[in-house]
């Protein structure tokens, strides 16, 4: 496949929203935390709290530290109690002066402030519920769509508190590289203003623009080597930071490229014409189609766990057959799923939501309804049954001839490479094994 479409701002809000937000920041271990309240740190048995540097509470798809940003968390709380006076159980969710004033205060704690009073975690339940209500995750997408904006807001005026995307815009290095580059140096520059403010990115854009560095993975290693590694031996906040960008930009360049027939190009395109319009459950009721919501909802699914979402991908690119993930619940436990066969996929994610297109039509699935049958000839059915009614899905034969939008181009090799970044593919090369080193189970950088 290839990508030779420029990047506009659009597509440079989507690697802001889904790459940065969900994959490297909204994400652990396949699952979406944006609307949860999370702790960068260990919380002990006895609710003791052991903060990752000067970290504290945070929430989102782009995470915000409310210890960094204590007016968010007076707003979070507001915003809670008005959802808590409209609940039947108002009476136990509603907090007294005393309680507002106290959650507020363990809120509002950086990490230093956590160290210093030994610290122990809040109840979080009540919260949690808010948050993941619908009412919680409009208030949740307001403040990412603001984060997002203001990461890639460009004025093109020299000087005017410029973004480090509006800098690096500017670059030679930027003008210059391919479009799948540009995502890749954009992702490493959003990340990192993102995580650290200006405390690199001035010095890392300075290098850039005096030719200092060359490429994207000249980028990645200056980036990487801003701080020591963890005394471990494991990398550090801002390396791993960078590598699990760099895995959801992988998927966004795959997006891009994606074949026209591809329902998942589809979805992207119709994602990317409003990039930040959010999740179906976070915007108001009736601003928008129940199947413009799946393909929002799906795509922002898909960078969950982004390397299994690229061979969903290539798979409907070719018109091949995919069979990953059990919909039943593995020791309590709920795995992703990815399946295709020639233009039809269904797809769930860990916390339980599916979806199916099949000959174009679009639908909400719920994994529980759904079972895995592996035939003795290893083709694999996978139905749905509602209401007392069993129906297939797909039937997945792994030795069916390749079909569907791509049939004309030759089967793909399972992980292909990203495109070379230089003539002699020492870009490739690189960038291949650095895909292979964060490809853990482990996915987004985002707070437990």
């Amino acid at each position: 496949m290839t990508n030779t479409r420029p990047l506009t701002q659009d597509d440079l809000k989507a690697a802001a929203y889904f790459a940065v937000g969900v994959t490297s920041e909204g994400s652990i271990g396949g699952h979406d935390v944006s609307y949860r309240l999370s702790f960068a740190g260990n919380v002990a048995g006895d609710g003791r709290m052991s903060p990752v540097g000067n970290s504290g509470y945070s929430f989102g798809t782009l995470q915000i530290d409310l210890g960094a940003n204590p007016a968010v968390a007076r707003d979070m709380l507001d915003h809670y109690q008005q959802w808590a006076d409209g609940e039947p159980d108002r009476a136990a969710l509603h907090l007294t002066p005393d309680a507002y004033a106290s959650t507020l205060h363990a809120l509002q704690r950086n990490g230093r402030a956590m160290r210093a009073a030994e610290a122990h975690d809040i109840d979080r339940t009540d919260i949690n519920r808010f948050l993941g209500s619908d009412v919680g995750r409009a208030f949740v997408h307001g403040l990412d769509r603001q984060h997002a904006e203001a990461i890639t807001r460009v004025d093109r005026t020299v000087g005017n508190h410029d973004s480090a995307l509006e800098r690096l815009e500017r670059t030679e290095l930027y003008r210059n590289a391919t479009d799948d580059d540009q995502a890749r140096l954009a992702g490493i520059l959003m990340k990192l203003q993102n995580q650290s403010g200006e405390r690199y990115t001035p010095r890392l854009l300075e290098r850039i623009e005096r030719h200092e560095l060359g490429s994207a993975v000249d980028v990645k290693a200056a980036v990487d080597g801003l701080l020591p590694n963890q005394a471990n031996g494991n990398p550090d906040y801002v390396q791993s930071g960078a590598d699990n960008t760099l895995r959801g930009i992988a998927l966004f360049n795959t997006l891009r490229a994606a074949e026209r027939g591809n329902p998942l190009a589809i979805a992207w395109n119709s994602v990317t014409s409003d990039p930040l319009a959010g999740p179906s459950h976070a915007r108001p009721a009736g601003t928008c189609s129940a199947e413009s919501g799946l393909k929002y909802d799906t795509i922002r699914s898909l960078f969950l766990t982004p390397e299994a979402s690229q061979r969903l991908v290539h798979a409907l690119d070719h018109g091949a057959t995919l069979a990953e993930g059990d919909p039943a619940l593995h020791h309590g436990r709920r795995h992703a799923g990815f399946y295709a066969d020639g233009g039809n996929f269904v797809h769930w994610n860990a916390n339980g939501q599916g979806v199916a297109c099949i000959g174009g039509h679009w639908r909400s699935v719920d994994p529980e309804h759904l079972h895995r049958a592996v035939q003795r000839d290893g083709s694999v059915d996978l139905t749905l049954t509602e209401n007392g009614r069993t129906t297939t899905l797909l039937h997945v034969d792994r030795h069916a001839r390749t079909t569907g939008p791509a049939a004309r181009e030759p089967e793909p090799a399972a992980h292909p490479a990203p495109a070379p970044m230089h003539p002699d593919g020492l870009g490739q090369r690189r960038f291949a094994r650095l895909d292979r080193r964060v490809r853990a189970p482990h996915e987004g950088d985002g707070h437990p």
